[in-house]
């Protein structure tokens, strides 16, 4: 592995252990629970991480993700406006179901990074359909940042399940 994926690979890892322990003991209620105020739940910032995995993976390979992986992580119900509100995940969501599509979508990215080669350094990718490209590292620096700021949100909403427990 090249060594700037290498170091995204490693981020992502401390992240996804983050998201894990972070999760693991919630019920499916608490998973679901969305704040006064805020617009998204657990599940659904997981599902949107694994989403965005799956989207950078893809961009990355040049390959369509399994639409089962696709459909898992709500691909098929996200809308390509920028701003557009993220899919909220569904009833009945566990810790377990979570981390399984979030390793699953872990996987499409870590088999994109490992065939990474120098030369795809120098690739460009759109950040959004249609958008500006931007350079591949772009991607390798966003997902690290990406799964931090949306811990951040997770960590705050547990806050919020300790308040009505």
């Amino acid at each position: 592995m090249i060594a700037e994926a290498r170091t995204c690979s490693e981020q992502l890892a401390f992240g996804l252990r983050t998201i894990q322990g972070a999760i693991r003991d919630l019920t499916p209620e608490q998973l679901a629970f969305v704040p006064p105020g805020l617009a998204n739940s657990i599940a659904t910032l997981v599902l949107h991480v694994a989403a965005t995995e799956v989207v950078v993976a893809e961009q990355i390979s040049g390959r369509q993700a399994a639409e089962d992986l696709r459909r898992a992580v709500l691909l098929d119900r996200y809308t390509p406006a920028p701003g557009a509100p993220i899919p909220a995940a569904g009833p009945g969501e566990t810790a377990a179901s979570l981390i399984g599509k979030l390793q699953r979508a872990r996987a499409e990215v870590l088999a994109a990074l490992e065939a990474l080669t120098p030369a795809d350094l120098e690739r460009t990718f759109p950040f959004r359909p249609g958008g500006r490209p931007q350079p591949l590292t772009f991607f390798l620096h966003l997902l690290p940042f990406h799964i931090a700021s949306h811990y951040g949100q997770i960590a705050l909403i547990k806050r919020f399940l300790r308040q009505d427990a």
